[in-house]
């Protein structure tokens, strides 16, 4: 069962394509006996219909990609606190002025 649990985003992203067109298709017989001959309305109705049948089934595979970003965000700025191995912990005063070398800079 966890394994189901673990891969649960995954598999709702690709019912979300299922889902997708039932969405589509069910908007466009909404818009065929509403409104028949409005070209635009034809083509975004169903658009939108089938994008709100999709989002819940993309919500959590997005949320998932979200959460292992801001942990790699965090690791990152974790990281540089440590330094790299062998550094002096003044650090090195000639590459703490780096902003002098670029152009435009006030010296």
């Amino acid at each position: 069962m966890p394994a189901v649990r673990r891969n649960l985003p995954t598999i709702l992203l690709a019912a979300s394509l299922p889902a997708g067109l039932i969405g589509y298709l069910l908007g466009g017989g909404l818009v065929a006996a509403i409104a028949p001959g409005a070209t635009l309305v034809e083509l975004f109705v169903p658009l939108f219909i089938a994008g709100l049948c999709m989002m819940p089934f993309l919500v959590p595979w997005l949320d998932r990609r979200a959460k292992a970003d801001l942990a790699a965000i965090r690791a990152l700025r974790e990281e540089p606190a440590d330094g790299p191995p062998g550094a002096a912990k003044g650090g090195d005063p000639a590459s703490a002025d780096h902003d002098a070398d670029r152009p435009g800079s006030a010296p």
